[in-house]
Formats: structure tokens, sequence, C-alpha cells
């Protein structure tokens, strides 16, 4: 992918029928929808793809089960349905995941045995696995590190799991090898308003150049998750949506204090939260937490008071316990959740589900969400933008697609003994896949940073050597390139 030829492709194309606003799962989500039937479309995303949210979560793909104990039964039947969408459409990306649910006690056993056992008759054909009551022993060699004083047994139920990042990547090739143009490092700065005052465009401007320039479209989708509120504000500052970002916070630990390919969910800690121990990679993800944000950040960073928390609930349950010194890295994100109806409410009682909103100039805005759910969430905004009768009814074929598989097939030397990556893995993110940073090969085409920030520090320079041979980037551009990344790789 060319980000010079698709920004000279955006420039000049006249017959853009959808514009969207961001280059995180929502707004891939809506692109790949809107392609699927036909329409011409582009992503603008200010920074890179993926940056925020879409980045960080807990690598799940779920229909959640503790949306249930919300009552949240219509999105756990749409997650469920959207999950099987990903683990057929992007295999490479997505696996099924078995999860343990360690008991103390014979009634919470028949509890989460009945609560599971829901799960699986939403999950209907599309269930992965049925849920099974298993005895001490049994649940002691699958988790062999688990606790075993006072325990009773365990529930074990089937979900699935995906790199978060690299599908937003793969969506990214999926459309700029399709009929769209996504680009990164591009912004809006302002609307064109046509017509009845409608947007009929955007004012872009190249993060890299610092050029501006107009795009005509016939729609424009604001899928900037916990920003909507502020790109919405770019039209109009009345607004009654309100966005309420909730902090995630994962701890990032080795393999050896799980060991096991089978994950841990424990669904009840000290303050009610539900806490997964996730085998990813060659890592296991702790996490996570749920706490409203009065801060908006592209780089959030988890508090001590979150690390703390996720060790000690951790430890309750784990032989061999995992202290500061064991976290290999930490991360955190902001999730976009709709406001609460009343005030005082919880994040872990708000809503995940999704809903797209349109402005009196046209805007729509999609709110809300989670990953899983991605598609159905750009089917829905798609839709609204047809019912608005902007766009003709063409049918949505975007379950049907493929997405598209960018990993290379690896060779030569692994760049450090604790990264499953090699120096030609690295050469080829940079050369195919629009890394203008550090960051962006460390962060996200690779996830270096998340699975072992010291290791990713030690390759750091031969890492931005790279980049820089790759575009010509002079020694003082890898000196600056150098501090921004170690500016950034302190939120992790």
């Amino acid at each position: 992918m060319n980000r010079t030829q698709i920004l000279d492709d955006i420039k000049s194309a006249n017959d853009i029928d959808i514009l969207v606003i961001g280059g995180g799962a929502t707004g891939l989500g809506v692109a790949l929808d809107g392609m699927s039937r036909g329409f011409k479309v582009a992503v603008l995303e200010k920074v890179d793809f993926g940056k925020g949210t879409s980045s960080k979560a807990t690598k799940l793909l779920h229909g959640g089960v503790r949306y249930l104990q919300n009552g949240d039964v219509g999105l756990v039947i749409e997650a469920l349905r959207e999950r099987e969408f990903v683990l057929t459409k992007a295999p490479h990306l997505s696996r099924i995941q078995k999860f343990v649910i360690p008991h103390y006690s014979h009634w919470e056993g028949w509890y989460y045995w009945a609560g599971l056992k829901t799960y699986d008759i939403l999950s209907a054909m599309r269930s992965l696995g049925k849920t099974s009551k298993i005895s001490k022993e049994e649940t002691l060699e699958l988790l062999p590190n688990l606790k075993r004083k006072g325990l009773k047994g365990g529930i074990v139920y089937t979900d699935g799991q995906f790199d978060d990042t690299r599908l937003c990547i793969d969506l990214v090739s999926t459309l700029n090898h399709g009929d769209s143009m996504v680009i990164n490092y591009c912004s809006v700065e302002n609307f064109i308003y046509g017509a009845r005052d409608k947007i009929s465009g955007v004012i872009a401007k190249d993060q890299k150049t610092g050029d501006t320039f107009n795009i005509n479209a016939k729609s424009v989708v604001n899928a900037t998750g916990v920003f909507a509120e502020q790109t919405m504000a770019i039209e109009s500052k009345n607004t009654d949506i309100k966005i309420v970002p909730a902090r995630g916070s994962h701890v990032v630990i080795d393999r050896s204090f799980l060991q096991s390919d089978e994950a841990i969910m424990i669904p009840k800690t000290s303050d009610g939260r539900v806490l997964f121990l996730v085998p990813w990679k060659n890592v296991v993800i702790m996490g996570t937490t749920d706490i409203v944000s009065k801060t908006l950040t592209m780089e959030p960073k988890a508090t001590q008071k979150e690390i703390d928390f996720i060790l000690k609930n951790a430890s309750k349950y784990l032989e061999k316990a995992p202290t500061k010194k064991d976290i290999l890295s930490t991360y955190a994100g902001l999730r976009p959740l709709a406001a609460p109806k009343r005030e005082g409410k919880k994040s872990k009682e708000i809503s995940r589900s999704h809903k797209v909103v349109k402005s009196k100039a046209d805007l729509f805005s999609v709110l809300g969400g989670k990953w899983t759910t991605f598609r159905k969430m750009g089917e829905d905004a798609v839709d609204a933008i047809i019912k608005a009768n902007i766009l003709p009814d063409n049918d949505s074929h975007s379950e049907e697609l493929d997405i598209y598989n960018g990993n290379p097939k690896s060779e030569g030397d692994q760049i450090h003994e604790a990264l499953p990556y090699t120096w030609s893995d690295l050469k080829h993110c940079i050369e195919n896949e629009m890394v203008e940073h550090a960051e962006d090969l460390l962060c996200r085409r690779t996830r270096c940073i998340l699975l072992h920030k010291e290791a990713t520090l030690s390759i750091l320079a031969k890492a931005i050597d790279l980049i820089a041979n790759f575009y010509g980037h002079d020694d003082a551009w890898k000196e600056k390139e150098k501090s921004r990344f170690l500016e950034i790789a302190e939120s992790y």
C-alpha cells in the first residue's frame, strides 16, 4: 500500500459516496460495509490505524458473558453472530479459546453453569462448544497453577480470541485492495456545507506535510470513538450526545503464571467486576478494569491502583502469583460507552450496545459498541445513510467478504528471544503497511511493546534504522523518532 498514491487518489476523487472519519474498528467496519454495497468509500485517520481503543482490547472475540448479568441479551446474540463472522473470514487472526471458571463452593458452580448454559442457548447454531461442569481434579489438570485450597471444580465454556490491531491493519489492506481509499495521518479540520446547509465534504489536512485540501462526499460518518463528541462539535456545540469514556487497563505477564492454553474467567472480583487471565501469543493478559475516565487522551495509562487491583485479584486464584516485578508491560484503552440514564451509574452497568445518530446537517455518528460487533456497527451506519435518502438502497454483502491475510511468511533471525517476530517481518510491514513511525511498527503492525516492553526498547534503534533506510530519513529524524517512541512507551 502506497500512502502517497492513496492520498493522491483521495484528492482527485469526485465521486466519494461515504467519507469516514476514523480508522479504528468502527470506521473500518463502516468502510467495509459501504464497499460491499458498491459504494465509493474513503477513510481518514488522524494518527495511525487502531492507535486508540482498537489496539487496547483484551483480545477476546466474544458475545459477552458478563453482559447477560445486565440483561443485554440482544447485544449478546448480535455479538455471537459477529464472532462467527471474524472466525470465518479472518481465521489467520482469530481462534477458538477455552475458558475455565474455577469455583470454590458447590452453589457457585451450579450458578455459573446455569448462566453459561444460557450463553450456549443464545449461541444456538453458532456455538463453539458446549459448557461443561468438571471436577476439581479435571480443573487442576487444565490449570496446574490454580489455587487448590477449597477448590470444588470448574466450568468450561468456549469463546473466541483475536489480534485486535492486526485485524485493523488487514481490514485496511482489504479496503485498499478493493475499491476504497484508506489513509493514516490525515485529519479533518472542518466540514464543507452545500445545499440546505447539509454537510457535503470536509477540509482535510495531511499531518505529514501540513497541506490542507477539500474532499467532496455525498455522506460523512463520524467514527472517532471516545472523541465522537469533539468531532460532532466541529459542526455544532449544541448536542445532547454524551460519551462516557471507561478506562480498561491490562497487565501482561509470562505464560508460566498460567501454565495452560486455557484461559481463566473470574466472574466476580473484590468489587464485582469480571477479570480474565488469557493466554495470548507467548504471554498472559490479565484484565480488564472498568473505570469511568474524566480525561480524554490518545495515550491512557493503567494507574497503579488498577494494576494493584488486577494483581491482588489474580493472586487469589494462583498458587504462583505474579507481583509487580513480574510485569512485562501494561496498557490501557478508553471504551466509548453510551451515557448512563441516571447519574451515579457505574461503568460496568452501562450498555455496550451501539447507536447511529444523524445531526441536522447530516453528520452520521456511530456511538458506543465493541470490537466484536464492528461489522454490524458499519452495516447500521450505512443503513442510516440509505434511510436518509442520500444513497441508493443497495444490499449489504459485508458478511460475505474475506479479510485480507497480511501475515508474511516469517523468515530469518528473530528480533529478540522474547518477541515472536523476525527482521523480515518488520521489513515487510514497513514496505507494505504504511508505517510512518517506530510506534506504528512496534505497537500495532507487530505487538512488540505489548508483549515485552524492555525487549522492545532493546531493539528500538535497529527498528528505527529500518524505517529510516526505507524512507531516506537522516540522523536527526532518527534521534527525534527515538525520543518520540520513549515517550509513548511510558504508557506501557
